[in-house]
């Protein structure tokens, strides 16, 4: 029984593998093989099988239409429902594509107001070291401590004072 039932397998095997393969090449000259006939105005070439299937009866190949003229043809691609469904992912691909441009902007505009708003504490901050009064230290290169003179903090002071006007306004 189990050489029997072996038996018809091998046999129905090559059944399922006979198959036709066309070959022909596209508007922009690509080589394409396929198991499905090419559009009727192709030239074909029966590559397996044993004979040359009668084209189908599908549209005329035309070259891809830029993305720019893809919208302008729109009710051309309703007829085609591959096409459209071409159509719909690029156009689905553009959206997403602005939400997340739109979405790095935002994101680029919030890190910049949080960066003025430091600016602006730090701002503030120095002006209100400056405005207190006092000696003032500050350090050097070698690390060394050194005070700031009444003119050098009177600059300071100033400069603050431009610093909170640029940040903080």
């Amino acid at each position: 029984m189990k050489k029997a039932l072996l038996l018809l397998i091998l046999m129905a095997l090559p059944l399922m593998a006979h198959a036709q393969v066309y070959k022909w090449k596209d508007a922009s000259g690509k080589t394409i093989y396929s198991d499905v006939p090419p559009p009727s105005n192709v030239k074909q070439e029966s590559i397996i099988g044993s004979k040359p299937v009668a084209p189908a009866a599908a549209p005329s190949v035309a070259p891809a239409a830029p993305a720019a003229t893809a919208t302008a043809g729109a009710p051309a691609a309703a007829s085609d429902p591959k096409k459209a469904a071409v159509d719909k992912d690029a156009e689905a691909r553009k959206r997403q594509e602005e939400a997340e441009a739109a979405k790095k902007e935002d994101k680029a505009k919030q890190a910049e107001l949080e960066q003025r708003k430091k600016n602006c504490e730090a701002a503030k901050l120095n002006y209100d070291n400056y405005k207190m009064g006092g000696r003032i230290m500050k350090m050097d290169e070698k690390g060394e401590r050194y005070y700031l003179g009444n003119a050098e903090i009177a600059a300071g002071l100033a400069q603050a004072q431009k610093d909170v006007d640029q940040y903080c306004n």
